[in-house]
């Protein structure tokens, strides 16, 4: 995917979620010993947020602190594959990405938060051209370095995944 389509895609996705996280009842309710609707947007939020702020980093301080790739992006469809395999063999997010246990705000707020960082996310992904795409190290939590095509391959399936995960609920 190129740049225009990743953006379409992420804008897709996420309006997607939020439209099932609204629709749900009890949305602040665990399910099944797992999070609440409102646990899960709140999560995905903090992944936004995280993925925005290294959007927004200086090039010369992601090259200092990360380093340059030495390969291509994976396309979309291994990249998926490789995040659905993790997850299918246990990968869990790691403590930076908790949502809160005793979340009091609620999933229309939620859904505006979200709003508002994706629309951070894109703007400052605006900066960056195809060839910066490939050319950047990201770190992931569970992946270790991939590039930052691939981290925003990341973002896409992570949302389609949570949004399956609370469709589950009803």
């Amino acid at each position: 995917m190129n740049k225009s389509e990743i953006i379409a895609t992420l804008n897709t996705a996420q309006a997607l979620f939020w439209e099932s996280a609204i629709q749900m009842p009890n949305p602040t309710i665990p399910f099944n010993d797992k999070w609440s609707v409102c646990q899960n947007v709140q999560h995905i939020n903090i992944a936004l947020l995280r993925v925005s702020n290294y959007l927004a980093l200086p090039k010369s301080s992601i090259k200092s602190n990360f380093g340059l790739s030495e390969r291509i992006s994976s396309n979309y469809e291994t990249s998926s594959n490789v995040f659905g395999n993790a997850l299918k063999n246990g990968a869990k997010t790691t403590d930076a990405f908790m949502p809160e246990i005793k979340l009091a705000t609620s999933v229309e707020e939620l859904v505006s938060q979200g709003k508002d960082l994706l629309a951070a996310l894109i703007s400052n992904l605006e900066n960056w051209s195809e060839d910066e795409l490939e050319m950047y190290n990201c770190p992931h939590p569970i992946f270790g370095k991939m590039t930052v095509r691939e981290i925003l391959y990341f973002t896409i399936y992570h949302v389609q995944h949570h949004n399956e995960t609370i469709k589950k609920m009803k």
